[in-house]
């Protein structure tokens, strides 16, 4: 009976250093709802690591277009993610009018993002260092010698 004790608590310590491993980068936050009377209503919290282990996993293929587009931007996106991680909390845009009101914001260590208008409101909020980590795994993409082809051609 002793070992089984042992056997349990011993899950269930691998299982909480799972969760605290899948958890450091934050949680992501989403909460949607419709104003209408059989509106939906959506709230779902996720491990923000969830977005640079998406990245990893998908189709490298898929991702190296996007990932050519962003390479030249990586210093700026780096300034601008570093400047909002050590930043104070600040309304970073804020639009009203008489039918909706957007606001984008640095609240704690996350970007949060609030939507509401006539039909739903709308709240997203994602760690800056998950962002970071989710941008730099896009990144990496292009670093990889197999995706260093050069872009097709756009036909405009």
């Amino acid at each position: 009976m002793i070992l089984l004790g042992k056997i349990v608590l011993g899950m269930a310590g691998v299982g909480l250093a799972g969760a605290s491993i899948l958890c450091s980068e934050g949680l992501v936050h989403v909460k949607v709802i419709e104003k209408q009377p059989q509106g939906v209503h959506i709230n779902v919290i996720a491990p923000a690591m969830l977005a640079p282990i998406a990245v990893h996993l998908a189709p490298q293929r898929d991702l190296a277009q996007a990932a050519r587009r962003i390479q030249p931007y990586m210093p700026v996106i780096r300034a601008a993610l570093d400047g909002l991680r050590d930043s104070e909390d600040v309304v970073l845009v804020e639009v009203k009018d008489p039918r909706e009101h957007v606001e984008v914001a640095k609240s704690g260590g996350s970007i949060v993002v609030d939507v509401d208008d006539d039909a739903e409101t709308v709240h997203v909020s994602t760690p800056v260092r998950a962002i970071s980590s989710t941008v730099e795994q896009l990144a990496a993409v292009n670093s990889s010698p197999l995706y260093l082809q050069p872009a097709a051609p756009s036909q405009q």
